[in-house]
């Protein structure tokens, strides 16, 4: 009995994480992303001494039909437009999942520092194009976009 306490107390205590202030994701209906749909994550800091780094999450269907997925990133403070590799050259996931899901997670910002306790947004929008298409309207496969902030 005592072991068992021991082996559940250690348990809790590796399953907490600390480090992750802020975690969310926006699921898609039916795994389809419009290019007029806007993904938004509304987010507070309140410790203004430490650093951290965003991560990018997505989750897309194994049926996804791009090598990459490119998108607008807008914070409070920057924008810019990502590449994210889902897969290599040869067409093998570069995420981990079981199933029909893959999820992979890309860094984009790193020593982040918040000069005061406000409110900040994160907007993210598909930037996906194909040949003489300007856009592609509906990505198809996408399940979900998610922020991770993360204390360093």
């Amino acid at each position: 009995m005592r072991n068992l306490f021991l082996i559940g107390t250690i348990v809790i205590f590796i399953s907490c994480d600390n480090s992750i202030v802020f975690e969310k994701y926006k699921s898609f209906e039916n795994q389809e992303w419009n290019t007029d749909s806007l993904v938004s994550f509304d987010y507070t800091i309140t410790d203004t001494i430490s650093t951290y780094k965003l991560v990018l999450n997505v989750r897309h269907g194994v049926e996804y039909e791009y090598q990459n997925l490119f998108l607008f990133v807008k914070s409070d403070s920057s924008a810019d437009t990502i590449e994210l590799l889902l897969a290599d050259k040869s067409g093998k996931w570069l995420g981990s999942g079981i199933g029909d899901i893959r999820e992979i997670k890309s860094l984009f910002a790193v020593e982040k520092m918040y000069l005061k306790k406000d409110n900040n947004t994160i907007k993210i929008e598909q930037a996906m194009r194909y040949g003489s298409a300007e856009k592609i309207t509906n990505l198809k496969f996408i399940d979900a976009i998610g922020i991770s902030i993360v204390k360093e």
